[in-house]
C-alpha cells in the first residue's frame, strides 16, 4: 500500500513538473493559431510543445502549427518570466526577396549552439525547397545562411553553394 501511495505522489510530482514545462498560455496559442490558419488542434500543440533554455531567463517554445504528409511547420515563441509570449519571425527567401515568416518548417534547435535550422521540402522526395539557419542573438534569431532550389527536377537538394542565396555567393 505504501508503494502505491508513493507512486501516486511521485506521479503527481512528475505531472506537476511537466505542467511547468508547458509554458505557453492557451489564449496565446489560440489567437495565433486562428490568425495564421494553423490546423493542428490546440490541445495537441500544447501537449507536444518543445521547450529549450535560451539563457538569461528566456525559453524558446516550439509548437506544431501545420502538419503535412512529409513535414510540419512550427511557431516559435520566446517566453520570459510573466511577460506575454513573443511570437518570433524568421527571415526566408520567397523566390524573389527575403520576407519575414512566422513558420519554421521541420524546425531543429541546437541548445548547445543556440542555432535554429529548417528544411522546407517543395515535395516529398526533397529535391527542391529551402534550407536555412538562424543564430540566437539574445533577443531574436538572425539569418546566418539560406539555400533555395526552385526546380523540382529529381536532383538531390542538400544546400551547397549552387543554391546559396544568403550570404550571397562569391
Amino acid at each position: 500500500m505504501r508503494i502505491m501511495v508513493a507512486a501516486a505522489i511521485l506521479g503527481v510530482s512528475i505531472a506537476g513538473a511537466l505542467a511547468q514545462e508547458a509554458v505557453l498560455p492557451r489564449a496565446a496559442i489560440e489567437a495565433d493559431f486562428k490568425r495564421l490558419d494553423c490546423f493542428v488542434e490546440v490541445d495537441d500543440a500544447l501537449r507536444e510543445q518543445d521547450v529549450f533554455d535560451l539563457g538569461a531567463g528566456k525559453k524558446l517554445v516550439l509548437v506544431l502549427c501545420l502538419r503535412g504528409a512529409y513535414q510540419g511547420s512550427s511557431l516559435a515563441y520566446v517566453v520570459e518570466g510573466a511577460a506575454p509570449p513573443r511570437l518570433l519571425t524568421f527571415t526566408r527567401w520567397d523566390g524573389k526577396r527575403f520576407t519575414p515568416s512566422e513558420y519554421v518548417t521541420e524546425a531543429e534547435f541546437d541548445p548547445a549552439t543556440k542555432q535554429m535550422a529548417s528544411f522546407a521540402k517543395g515535395r516529398g522526395i526533397g529535391d527542391c525547397g529551402s534550407m536555412g539557419s538562424w543564430q540566437w542573438t539574445g533577443a531574436e534569431f538572425k539569418l546566418t545562411e539560406y539555400f533555395y532550389k526552385e526546380k523540382c527536377n529529381g536532383q538531390p537538394f542538400a544546400g551547397g553553394k549552387r543554391w546559396q542565396v544568403f550570404p550571397k555567393r562569391k
